[in-house]
């Protein structure tokens, strides 16, 4: 496959992206691997490289998609080709699994030498655990004011204005 270049990018140079995954709560260790290899394969078929990968645990949703209010977030760093990204975009739509997905570009004219694979089989293993962050009580939503101010009684309404109004009635 010839791959075609951007008219912005610089010879011998490829692009850097995020990819955020987000898979259903209900998803095992086995299909975070499979997911995992299935992405891996289609980067590698187009001529990229994932220079990446982390399993940031299973975690609250903002809010409720696909009736869970729950997600397992994967992180994807990936190096290649700007045809690459619509591929990887089209793989993750067809896996069932995969509630949400965000790409986004980090650099561009990018020197493929200067930026090493980081991903070898122990990597595969280790973002196949699946954990959920425990938060501390200044971490969690509960102090969540609704965006109003929390004091109150700096807004005092039974104060009289600092200012005088004369009526000119003649």
């Amino acid at each position: 496959m010839t791959l075609s270049r951007s008219y912005k990018d610089e010879i011998g140079s490829e692009r850097e992206y995020e990819v955020i995954v987000i898979l259903k709560p209900d998803s095992t260790s086995e299909n975070i691997q499979v997911i995992t290899k299935r992405l891996m394969e289609m980067v590698d078929k187009n001529s990229g490289k994932v220079l990446n990968i982390e399993n940031w645990g299973r975690r609250n949703l903002a809010y409720e998609i696909a009736k869970a209010k729950k997600g397992i977030y994967l992180y994807y760093r990936l190096l290649g080709y700007y045809e690459m990204i619509p591929e990887v975009e089209r793989l993750l739509r067809m896996i069932e699994k995969v509630v949400r997905y965000q790409t986004i570009l980090v650099d561009e004219n990018v020197d493929p030498a200067a930026r090493p694979d980081q991903v070898d089989e122990s990597m595969l293993e280790a973002i196949s655990e699946i954990h959920t962050p425990v938060y501390t009580e200044s971490e969690s939503n509960n102090n969540y004011t609704g965006g109003r101010h929390s004091n109150y009684d700096d807004f005092n309404d039974d104060e009289e204005d600092d200012f005088d109004v004369e009526d000119d009635k003649e």
